[in-house]
């Protein structure tokens, strides 16, 4: 068995590995796989994995596969080259928070995680995509990808890692972001709403454990629009979270659609996708892509990606 392992040098949990190369080498060839590793940055992981893709098409049917080391991000855009095909993603989670690899059930300890890849089964996720761009996880316009911009600025400008920059991200998204007016068109209806965040999960989010999914396989968007009209309520929204205390109908506006529009006054929004902000042209047309992705999964895992 071989493999190309494409890994992430910039990922949030690679500078603790020490000899990372090395150690994806060794810890493969223990198990009798031969991996090619390859330590790139992480803009190159897309163009790199729809290369992989081209040079194997050949071997279609044949299940070859794709090991990527990162975090949630670097995934997603690995994915969006490897969807539709018949490529396997073997998944690394070497990020900061790692929710795809958490919900896959893929062990966050890097043996682990090896071992996943040599003994584990391959099974179809579903994922999601906006305007054409893939995400694993989940999408969102409002306050949370104003603060992952203010997030990356931080990380740049003072050398944070991710999690030391939430800190002075969060106060200048407290100062700085604002209510949208939107319209929302899902399952037949369209609704005007002013919110200060609509999320979008690719597949559903438990209300009272957004970090987390039961299914990657439902074939559905999960979509919460939070009504909070002050800073106050909005505040108190991650604590009735924490707590299970959040009112589905007060706080939330909650659909359950295989496709999605959201429009809006302004010709560009900034979006989330899987905790990277970019800016895309409205409107904003979400879809999900039932079973479109190839993952190897732990053997317990059932062949739709749902945990056992």
């Amino acid at each position: 068995m071989k493999v190309v392992a494409l890994i992430n040098k910039s990922a949030g949990a690679v500078a603790r590995k020490g000899d990372i190369e090395r150690a994806v080498r060794d810890g493969f060839a223990e198990r009798g796989v031969e991996a090619d590793v390859r330590l790139v940055e992480g803009r190159e992981i897309g163009e790199l994995s729809q290369r992989f893709v081209a040079e194997n098409k050949s071997r279609s049917g044949h299940g070859s596969i794709l090991v990527v080391g990162g975090g949630d991000g670097t995934l997603g855009s690995a994915a969006s080259a490897l969807a539709g095909t018949d490529v396997v993603l073997g998944v690394l989670p070497l990020g900061t928070l790692n929710h795809f690899a958490k919900d896959l059930g893929v062990p966050l300890d890097l043996t682990a995680a090896i071992d996943t890849i040599a003994t584990g089964k391959p099974v179809t996720v579903d994922v999601a995509e906006v305007n054409g761009r893939v995400f694993l996880n989940n999408s969102s316009i409002g306050i949370y990808p104003f603060f992952v911009a203010k997030r990356s600025t931080e990380q740049r400008r003072r050398g944070f890692g991710k999690l030391a920059a939430i800190g002075p991200a969060l106060m200048r998204t407290l100062r700085s972001a604002s209510w949208q007016a939107v319209h929302v068109a899902a399952q037949g209806t369209r609704e005007r709403l002013r919110t200060p965040c609509v999320f979008v999960g690719n597949n559903f989010y438990d209300i009272a454990d957004l970090g987390h999914r039961r299914s990657l396989s439902s074939k559905e968007l999960c979509v919460y629009v939070v009504k909070q009209q002050s800073w106050f309520g909005l505040a108190l929204l991650p604590f009735k979270i924490a707590f299970g205390m959040i009112d589905a109908t007060r706080d939330l506006e909650i659909y359950r659609a295989n496709s999605l529009q959201i429009t809006s006054h302004r010709h560009a929004m900034l979006v989330s996708l899987d905790g990277e902000a970019v800016s895309m042209d409205t409107p904003l047309n979400f879809q999900v892509r039932p079973a479109a992705l190839k993952v190897i999964a732990p053997a317990r895992t059932n062949k739709t990606g749902d945990r056992s």
